[in-house]
C-alpha cells in the first residue's frame, strides 16, 4: 500500500485537490443560493449525466472532435513540413514571418467573424484550429532543424542526399521529439479554439452550438450550459492525458524512423 501511494502520490494529490475545489463550488453555490449566478455542482453533474441519454450529445461531441482532429492534424503536418523547410532555408523562414505574425496576433474572435463570411460555419472551426496550431509547431520544428550541427549538413551533401530523403531519414527523427513534448498541451488549446469558433459561428452540430443555445436561454438552461462546459473540460483532459502517454512512447521509440 505504501509503495502504491508513493508511486501515484502526485496523481492522488491532483485528484484530492479536484475534489476539494468541487466541494468549495458546491458550498459557495449553496450560500449564494442563486442558480443564475452560480448553480450547484450537484445540479450541473446531474444535468451532465442526463446529456448521455440524448442523441444530440453524441452527434455534437463527434462533430466537434472530428473538426478538432482535422484542424490539428492539418496544422501539425503543415507545421512540420514548413518548419523543416524554414530551418534549412532562411529565405523561406523570412517569407513565412508575416504569415506567422498575423496568425499569432489576430484574435480568434476576429478571425472567426472574418472567415465565417468566406467559408461557412462548418468548415470554419478546423481552419481556426490550423491557424492556432501551425505557428506553434512551425516554430518548434524550425528551431530544432536550425540547431542541427553544420557538420551533419556537410556529410549529407557529400553523400548526395536530397532534401526529401534527408528530411525523412535525418531531420524528422532529430526534430520530432522536440515537438512531441508539446502535442498534448497544444491539442487542448486547439479544442478550446475550435469550440470558441463553433460558438461564434453557431456550427451545427457541435458542442459550441449547444453552449450557444444554452447561453441564449440561460434563465432556463443554466445547468445545461455548465454541463456542456464540463463536457469540453473533461474531453480536453482525457485527450491531453492520452496524448501524453502516446507521445512518451513515440519519443522513446523515435529511432525507428531512421532508415539504415
Amino acid at each position: 500500500m505504501k509503495n502504491y501511494l508513493q508511486k501515484y502520490k502526485y496523481t492522488l494529490i491532483t485528484a484530492l485537490l479536484t475534489v476539494i475545489l468541487l466541494a468549495i463550488w458546491e458550498i459557495v453555490a449553496r450560500i449564494i443560493a442563486k442558480d443564475l449566478i452560480l448553480p450547484t455542482f450537484s445540479a450541473v453533474f446531474i444535468e451532465f449525466l442526463r446529456l448521455f441519454s440524448k442523441e444530440i450529445f453524441y452527434t455534437s461531441l463527434s462533430a466537434t472532435l472530428l473538426r478538432c482532429v482535422i484542424g490539428y492534424v492539418s496544422g501539425f503536418v503543415l507545421g512540420v513540413v514548413c518548419g523543416i523547410t524554414a530551418g534549412k532555408y532562411p529565405a523561406f523562414h523570412a517569407a513565412m514571418k508575416p504569415f506567422i505574425a498575423v496568425m499569432r496576433a489576430t484574435p480568434v474572435a476576429a478571425l472567426t467573424i472574418l472567415l465565417y463570411l468566406w467559408v461557412g460555419s462548418n468548415i470554419l472551426p478546423p481552419i481556426i484550429g490550423i491557424m492556432l496550431i501551425f505557428p506553434v509547431i512551425f516554430e518548434q520544428i524550425r528551431t530544432a532543424t536550425a540547431s542541427i550541427p553544420p557538420e551533419l549538413e556537410d556529410v549529407l551533401q557529400e553523400m548526395g542526399s536530397g532534401f526529401l530523403h534527408s528530411a525523412r531519414t535525418v531531420y524528422l527523427p532529430l526534430v520530432l521529439p522536440h515537438t512531441l513534448s508539446v502535442i498534448s498541451a497544444t491539442f487542448g488549446m486547439n479544442l478550446k479554439a475550435v469550440i470558441t469558433a463553433e460558438v461564434l459561428a453557431s456550427s451545427i452540430p457541435s458542442i459550441g452550438r449547444q453552449i450557444y443555445f444554452a447561453n441564449q436561454n440561460v434563465i432556463y438552461e443554466i445547468n445545461t450550459l455548465f454541463a456542456w462546459v464540463l463536457v469540453a473540460i473533461i474531453v480536453s483532459v482525457i485527450f491531453e492525458t492520452l496524448l501524453k502517454i502516446i507521445c512518451k512512447k513515440l519519443t522513446e521509440k523515435i529511432s525507428w524512423m531512421v532508415v539504415r
